[in-house]
């Protein structure tokens, strides 16, 4: 892969995730994979600065999945894949299975990593 897979995670504050975010990125490191992700709140996404930061998937956590038809609406046609994040993972801050999800959905569009 050339390049990281650059991830952004929407929560209600764009705080409480920061526990999750750092479990999913040491899972990738673990993996010899290069995970660029960063947690914003639901109001940030929303004036997000796609062209100046691109992103290849965007994370939903549970207590915003409300916002998920706007986050769509934006991402997709700039082929950003989005996806919810399971309500187990978020809760256990499981950061391996969400860092497995996260490479599944980049490799179902852009191939085998490494």
């Amino acid at each position: 892969m050339s390049g990281k897979i650059r991830v952004v995670m929407v929560c209600a504050l764009g705080m409480s995730s920061s526990l999750l975010e750092a479990a999913t990125v040491k899972a990738a490191q673990e993996a010899g994979v290069d995970l660029d992700m960063q947690s914003v709140s639901a109001q940030q996404i929303a004036v997000y600065d796609f062209d100046a930061h691109p992103v290849d998937i965007i994370l939903i956590a549970p207590q915003v999945i409300f916002k998920r038809r706007s986050i769509k609406a934006m991402a997709e046609p700039r082929g950003i894949i989005v996806q919810e994040i399971e309500p187990t993972i978020y809760g256990m801050v499981d950061g391996e299975r969400l860092f497995q999800q996260i490479l599944a959905a980049y490799e179902a569009k852009h191939g085998p990593v490494g």
